[in-house]
């Protein structure tokens, strides 16, 4: 055992913060830490998580048509894919959705709408709309809109959402690279509005779009200083017609060893295996827990095929680990 590797995860077991130098060690470890990686990133969770494994749904209350040019994104109106078109649910099938979630047990029900941000008239519905969900079908909301200010989140908070999901994608350096239309400082002014109404936070990022580890240091880092209480960890699923679509899959151990650092990096935050989850992982999708990851979406993602919610409750149980769902 890497006695490094020990003596770093222990002061994170006894609640310390490492510091970059440390993150950099980490980070620069070959393929062959891996298991010593997992073993310390499994001990941190179990220390400040349990069992327990939170399992999320999401659905797009609006779909597609987006105006902005995320080069890893489906949904923007600028790429030929089959999102290129704007597609909204009405409020009865996104009534419908967070039904079929709570029929399945799980508790947390997440409405993503795609675009730059929203209007007066959609901020309105959605008013109206959160305390439905929460009344008639008895879930918790959470809710990504896109840039939204203090004022907005306020009112969503408000309405009764729980937490909002903004992510930073990747690195300030590299995200300029990924997306144009928008600056990063709108992301980060968007997760202190929302921190600042009381919101959670449910603010990661996306892997294997051409960054380097020290983006991925860089943004965990940016993670930690805002506070984000949910870390969503996204994995890229190449899709034709998006500029990233000729890119190749991450490695399952690859993936696995980001999880692990990022356990690491952020000892108390929840870390949740995302988008890319299947595609990426495949059968090795059961080791995201033995790297610290801490809960998972279920069903559908926004463009993309997910697993069936009775599966993923089957394998974590199969693990001895607790779903929180019911």
């Amino acid at each position: 055992m890497n006695e490094k590797i020990a003596s770093i995860a222990n002061e994170i077991l006894n609640g310390k913060l490492i510091e970059r130098s440390d993150i950099e060690f980490l980070f620069s470890l070959d393929d062959s830490a891996l298991e010593d990686l997992m073993y310390w990133a499994n001990q941190i969770r179990e220390k400040f998580f349990g069992k327990k494994v939170k399992v999320c749904s999401i659905i797009p209350g609006r779909l597609g048509g987006c105006s902005e040019d995320c080069k890893f994104c489906a949904q923007s109106s600028r790429y030929e894919t089959e999102f290129k078109e704007v597609q909204t649910l009405n409020d009865e099938q996104i009534i419908e959705g967070a039904k079929q979630a709570r029929q399945k047990g799980i508790q947390h029900f997440g409405i993503v709408y795609s675009g730059k941000t929203i209007s007066e008239k959609e901020l309105v519905r959605l008013e109206k709309l959160i305390p439905r969900i929460k009344n008639e079908v008895g879930i918790d909301v959470c809710g990504g809109f896109g840039i939204i200010n203090y004022e907005q989140a306020k009112r969503l908070a408000d309405a009764g959402m729980s937490r909002y999901n903004h992510n930073l994608e990747t690195s300030a350096n590299y995200f300029k690279k990924i997306v144009t239309k928008h600056d990063y400082q709108s992301r980060i002014e968007t997760v202190l509005a929302a921190k600042k109404a009381g919101l959670g936070l449910c603010t990661g990022g996306i892997f294997g779009i051409g960054e380097e580890d020290s983006d991925r240091i860089d943004m965990a880092l940016q993670v930690r200083e805002l506070g984000a209480d949910m870390v969503p960890m996204n994995f890229l699923h190449p899709i034709t017609g998006t500029p990233l679509g000729d890119m190749p899959v991450m490695r399952p151990r690859e993936i696995l060893r980001l999880i692990s650092l990022y356990r690491f990096i952020l000892p108390r935050a929840g870390i949740k295996a995302a988008g890319g989850r299947v595609l990426n992982l495949g059968d090795m999708q059961s080791w995201i827990f033995y790297a610290g990851a801490t809960a998972i979406i279920s069903g559908n993602y926004l463009t993309t095929a997910g697993r069936a919610v009775d599966e993923d409750v089957r394998m974590i149980k199969d693990l001895g680990l607790e779903p929180e769902i019911n």
